[in-house]
């Protein structure tokens, strides 16, 4: 049965502001859990008991008061949910005086229950939803049970097949993420969690890639205009649903990207990110130190570096990029061949020093 202390004191709160009367929610026991007049917690209120079983509203006269113990002149209004009375709600007073807005507050009372119950029932879902996606994205469930699971919770399998990571550096609260779902466009049964501290996991229903590109970057937009902050965002590939673990790894593959270089990446276009996405973290190391190890404490070096490498302009042009003078660069990228002995120039070494940065930024974001 539903425990009506956890929101007595509430009804009791927006009721006093409305009413002038003392007010008392009252326990399926037939105790006062909640009261506008504090001595009166706790008491016994047989009339209560009575409106329960009956499931009417009664009047408290002057001579119940005197008949039935805890009892005060005025109304008594059951709280019916169905068809079980879980609590009543009380006003003291001469009757005939505030029967006039006895059914507003009992409404109001019953609004209040039904709300919250309605909340909680909406939490619960959500609870099970996200246990059945960790599930699903670990990929370590027996598939039998997940459809079983997925058949419980009302899910049509065959409406999704992708997932999408979005990290944004800050966690979201119910009513947040909530927000988020009526802001999005994307589709109107996509569904949104909260995953981590700081990421959100989207279920996406079947769209084509231009759709998806177009509003994803849309909801971005709002994203970085409500949080005023950088958000990543990894899309996974498509797949059938009871594979979506793969969309997921996919996803993070991505999102380690788009934390490294752009805002949103699809993992279905990584290329050279792909192949360095799944190394040996000992080898890793050994080949950083042996190709830019000279300059892991010339950051600046790096990214001057890095811009030369990526251009394809002329030094003007990268030195501009800089804010710098075409000479400095020209002494800094001597300066690099002087640390790595080695010619920048080179076709070979070129691959090799694009490599090593990609994974030197690669391990700085994790």
């Amino acid at each position: 049965m539903f425990d009506l202390q956890i929101i007595g004191t509430k009804i009791v709160r927006e009721l006093g502001e409305l009413i002038d009367q003392n007010v008392v929610v009252i326990d399926h026991n037939g105790f006062i859990i909640a009261s506008t007049d504090m001595s009166r917690m706790n008491q016994f209120h047989e009339g209560a008991l009575i409106a329960m079983k009956n499931k009417e509203v009664m009047h408290m006269t002057k001579e119940l008061s005197i008949q039935l113990k805890g009892v005060r002149e005025g109304l008594v209004m059951p709280l019916v949910i169905e068809d079980t009375s879980i609590g009543v709600i009380g006003v003291t007073g001469q009757p005939a005086e505030i029967e006039k807005y006895g059914k507003l507050v009992q409404k109001i009372t019953q609004f209040f229950v039904e709300d919250f119950l309605m909340h909680r029932k909406k939490e619960r879902e959500t609870k099970m939803f996200e246990l059945f996606l960790l599930d699903l994205l670990n990929g370590q469930v027996n598939q039998l049970l997940l459809e079983q699971r997925a058949e419980m919770l009302n899910i049509d399998t065959e409406l999704y097949n992708r997932i999408i990571i979005i990290q944004l550096n800050r966690r979201i609260d119910e009513k947040g993420v909530d927000y988020l779902r009526a802001i999005q466009i994307i589709h109107p049964q996509l569904h949104i969690f909260q995953w981590s501290f700081d990421k959100l996991v989207l279920l996406v229903p079947k769209i084509t890639r231009i759709h998806l590109e177009q509003t994803l970057h849309s909801f971005n937009r709002k994203l970085i205009k409500l949080y005023d902050d950088d958000i990543f965002i990894g899309v996974g590939n498509s797949h059938s649903f009871f594979e979506l673990n793969a969309s997921y790894n996919e996803a993070n593959i991505a999102l380690t990207v788009a934390i490294e270089n752009r805002q949103i990446v699809f993992e279905e276009d990584l290329k050279l990110e792909l192949l360095l996405s799944d190394l040996d973290e000992q080898k890793v190391g050994h080949f950083i130190g042996r190709t830019i190890g000279s300059l892991l404490e010339e950051e600046e070096l790096i990214y001057n570096l890095e811009m030369w490498l990526k251009s394809k302009g002329g030094l003007q042009e990268i030195a501009d990029a800089l804010h710098i003078h075409k000479n400095t660069l020209k002494y800094r990228l001597k300066k690099i061949e002087k640390l790595l002995k080695i010619d920048i120039n080179n076709n070979e070494n070129k691959l090799e020093l694009m490599i090593a940065i990609l994974l030197f930024r690669k391990r700085k974001s994790v």
